[in-house]
């Protein structure tokens, strides 16, 4: 006999494996984004730490919105609901208070510009499996499909 924690992996991979690959192409777009908006705002224009974070954070939202919507979870009929927006703002609004903050705090101590975008990364990494359960659990998956189900019948 298998033991279930060996298993648990394996089914989880088979439950939510492309979904994960998708979600993390759509982190490399916000993250490609995210980074290079802070090497021109902070280490090109001169922007604070936390100045260019803010805008990176917000312009970024924006395609990985769009791109979880209508890739990962293949959300293309409807209208953008406030039900569906909130939920996934109030997501890179948490992303971006804590990345934010360590931002700052990293600019504190250090002008390096690699320090600010390592401080950046290290806050959306500590989310991306939040926002991944979030999005498939609450959002766009298993009870989008449920409701979606139910309401053909």
């Amino acid at each position: 006999m298998i033991p279930r924690i060996i298993t648990l992996p394996a089914r989880l991979w088979r439950e939510y494996g492309q979904k994960l690959l998708r979600f993390a192409g759509v982190s490399v777009v916000n993250v490609l984004t995210g980074q290079t908006l802070l090497v021109v705002l902070y280490g090109r224009l001169g922007w604070s730490g936390m100045a260019a974070n803010v805008v990176a954070v917000a312009v970024g939202s924006i395609p990985a919105y769009l791109l979880s919507r209508h890739y990962v979870w293949e959300r293309n009929k409807g209208d953008h609901k406030m039900g569906e927006i909130l939920p996934f703002w109030s997501l890179a609004f948490v992303g971006l208070v804590l990345s934010t903050a360590l931002v700052g705090v990293v600019d504190s101590f250090s002008d390096r510009t690699i320090a600010v975008q390592a401080a950046n990364a290290i806050a959306f990494g500590m989310l991306w499996l939040v926002r991944f359960a979030v999005l498939e659990h609450l959002l766009w998956g298993d009870r989008a499909d449920d409701e979606l189900v139910g309401t053909s019948g």
